[in-house]
C-alpha cells in the first residue's frame, strides 16, 4: 500500500450560502437532502465532497455551468472557505491555517489561471508576469529573468513589452499562464481557463497545455464544462 502523501486531499466537502449556515453546520453529519436545505433556506454549492488528487496528476472536475466547480475549487484554496469538512495540502490542514500562512501558501506554492486573463492594464507583459514575485520580495533581475523564462516557454519572446490591450485573446491567456508560473507552483489550478477564447484559438491553447505539463510535470486540477476538453 502506498504511503505517499497526496498533493491534495479532500474529505466530506461542504459549501453551504444562506442567512443561518452556522445553524444547520450540525445536521451536514446527517448529509441532508436537497429538499431539507431548500426548506431552511440554503443552497448546497458543494456538496459533500471527497477526492485525493496525486502528485503529477491532471485531475479534471468536469460539470454544467452553475454546478458548483468554481466554488468547489476556490474551497481547495480557501478563496472560498467550506462550511465543513476536512482540507489537507501536502499533508498540511489547510483549514487550519492561519490568514498569514494561506497568504504564503498561495504566493510560493499555488498558481491559478482563471477564464478572465485578470491582467493589469497598466503593465507590460514583463511586468504581469514578474507582479507574483515582487509581492513575494524577489529582486528585481531575479524576477525578471524569471518572468522572461516563462514569457519564452509560452512562446510570447519578442512581447514582453507589450501591453495586453495590444495582445490577441490567446496571447493575454498565455501571459495569465506565464504569470501563474513564476512562482514555480506545487499545484496548478486552471478553472474553464479556455472558454473565453474563440474556438480555433482554444484548441491552440489545449495545445499548449499538454505540451507545457509534459515539461513541468505540475500537478494541475482543471475545470471545464467543455466535454471535448
Amino acid at each position: 500500500m502506498s504511503t505517499v502523501t497526496p498533493a491534495l486531499q479532500l474529505r466530506n466537502i461542504w459549501k453551504i450560502f444562506g442567512d443561518d449556515v452556522s445553524a444547520f453546520r450540525e445536521e451536514i453529519s446527517k448529509t441532508p437532502s436537497p429538499a431539507e436545505l431548500d426548506d431552511a433556506g440554503l443552497i448546497a454549492a458543494v456538496r459533500d465532497v471527497t477526492l485525493d488528487i496525486s502528485h503529477g496528476e491532471i485531475f479534471v472536475i468536469m460539470g454544467l455551468s452553475g454546478s458548483g466547480k468554481s466554488t468547489l475549487v476556490r474551497c481547495m484554496s480557501r478563496l472560498v472557505e467550506p462550511t465543513a469538512g476536512e482540507l489537507m495540502f501536502a499533508g498540511q490542514d489547510l483549514l487550519a491555517a492561519s490568514e498569514g500562512e494561506l497568504i504564503q501558501i498561495r504566493r510560493h506554492k499555488m498558481g491559478m489561471v482563471f477564464q478572465h486573463f485578470a491582467l493589469l492594464p497598466h503593465m507590460s507583459v514583463l511586468d504581469n508576469v514578474a507582479f507574483p514575485l515582487e509581492i513575494q520580495g524577489i529582486d528585481k533581475q531575479t524576477r525578471e529573468q524569471r518572468a522572461s523564462e516563462m514569457i519564452s516557454l509560452v512562446g510570447l519572446s519578442g512581447r514582453e513589452e507589450y501591453y495586453p490591450r495590444e495582445l490577441s485573446g490567446g496571447q493575454q491567456q498565455r501571459v495569465g499562464i506565464a504569470r501563474s508560473l513564476a512562482v514555480e507552483p506545487d499545484i496548478w489550478f486552471l478553472d474553464e481557463p479556455f472558454s473565453a477564447l474563440d474556438p480555433l484559438i482554444r484548441r491552440e491553447m489545449q495545445d499548449e497545455f499538454l505540451r507545457l505539463q509534459d515539461i513541468l510535470k505540475k500537478t494541475i486540477v482543471f475545470i471545464t464544462h467543455d466535454f471535448d476538453e
